[in-house]
């Protein structure tokens, strides 16, 4: 799987999505905002079970909307966003499936592991 740590606000796209080369993260951004996407059973859980309670899915909106992507799956149309959850004192990372452009799908959520990441944005080799 490629990984690429990205050093702006974009993201590359398959020719298969259309005739974009490039996409806006703000795009995404704009389905969350309007309430266009989905949210895993699996994101929603892992998120509880790290401590992001009460209104789960309130925060996870949150974090993809004001987020940081920090990196991106090319092969796999997926972006890792942190985020840190200011009332809860928790930084969270979100995977953002956009293999459907028009309702991205938040996969997963945990709470990063410091033993793995530099500040929680940069991953340890």
């Amino acid at each position: 799987m490629e990984i690429r740590k990205l050093t702006n606000e974009r993201i590359h796209e398959s020719p298969n999505v259309g005739d974009r080369d490039l996409v806006d993260i703000e795009y995404l951004r704009k389905r969350f905002i309007d309430g266009e996407y989905a949210i895993s059973d699996h994101a929603i859980i892992e998120a509880r079970k790290d401590g992001i309670v009460p209104r789960t899915v309130e925060k996870l909106e949150w974090a993809a909307i004001n987020g940081k992507v920090i990196e991106e799956y090319i092969d796999r149309k997926r972006v890792l966003i942190y985020a840190e959850l200011k009332e809860d004192k928790l930084p969270v990372h979100i995977v953002v499936d956009y293999s459907f452009w028009e309702e991205p799908v938040i996969v997963t959520s945990y709470v990063p592991d410091s033993r793995y990441w530099i500040k929680y944005k940069i991953r340890k080799k």
